[in-house]
């Protein structure tokens, strides 16, 4: 994070270096060579902003990004008609050397940004209390939840919990004095995920999916879930003013992790469209093996 000022003036020192490579060639004598196509700058500025725009390539690594970049570099300059060998392996050189170098100068310009939002959502975190893990990394431990509970033929229950999108703003809203307007939406979830771990136990497996958190409850069986739901949305309404909309699925009902991840999803939009329908005050909640608001 310290650097990325110098990383976004290698990047900018290298672009305009690169598209004056003409000029260049010039101011040395070299006026009858060739250094890169046209097609060539279109594609560099195009791999840059793909890499900027994209922070999920950041995560990929970085050998498989320029393999896979400079093959379709290739392909692509094939197929418009340019050469690749022969007189104009030079060329094509030069131009894989310029994707590769302008790839990695990206990469570490995006790198530097990932380092500083993360940061300010850390340091946003930690005055809340809880980092919550993303739904990719915890779904390992989940499936192993599932197939133990499978195994042993053990009650387990899967819930999906999102603020709804007008309370959102009223949540933030009260916490506006705490920390800044940038960094509201992930302190508002944070401290949900703090509270949906105080309410349902340490036993829980909490993953943040986007917005959404999977809350997976070991030993909760069906008849468990209106209690906890109706426990988890009174006590979110009571600290945070955040209405929340809450789907669910149990074991045995369905069999598989991805038919509980499902079902809890489709359980908690089916309840937001009820919600939006309902146009009395005080409309009942749906409840049962999907429970939602």
């Amino acid at each position: 994070m310290r650097t990325m000022h110098y990383r976004a003036l290698l990047l900018v020192a290298w672009l305009v270096f690169f598209y004056n490579i003409e000029r260049v060639r010039w101011f040395v004598g070299a006026g009858q060579i060739q250094f890169v196509t046209r097609y060539a700058y279109i594609f560099v500025a195009l791999a840059a902003l793909v890499t900027l725009a994209l922070p999920v390539l950041h995560r990929l690594p970085l050998w498989l990004l320029g393999t896979v970049g400079v093959i379709l570099f290739l392909a692509l300059k094939s197929w418009f008609g340019y050469p690749l060998w022969g007189a104009a392996l030079a060329v094509t050189i030069t131009e894989i050397c310029a994707i590769l170098v302008t790839g990695l100068l990206t990469r570490q310009v995006a790198g530097a940004i990932w380092e500083f939002e993360n940061s300010i959502v850390n340091f946003t975190i930690r005055r809340v209390g809880r980092h919550t893990k993303a739904f990719d990394i915890e779904q390992g431990e989940m499936y192993q939840e599932v197939r133990r509970a499978r195994t042993f033929e053990r009650p387990l229950a899967l819930m999906a919990v999102e603020p709804a999108t007008n309370s959102f703003e009223y949540a933030t809203e009260k916490i506006v004095e705490e920390v800044q307007q940038a960094t509201m939406k992930q302190y508002v979830l944070a401290a949900l995920a703090k509270l949906l771990e105080d309410q349902l136990g340490p036993y829980s497996i909490i993953a943040q999916d986007g917005d959404r958190f999977i809350v997976l409850l070991p030993e909760a069986s069906k008849g468990e879930i209106p209690r906890l739901t109706s426990q988890v949305r009174g006590q979110v309404q009571e600290s945070m003013g955040l209405e929340l909309r809450i789907g669910s699925a149990t074991l045995p009902e369905v069999e598989t992790f991805d038919e509980l991840v499902e079902t809890a999803y489709t359980g908690m939009v089916e309840g937001k469209h009820k919600s939006e329908e309902s146009a009395a005050p005080g409309a009942a909640s749906v409840q049962g093996h999907v429970t939602s608001e």
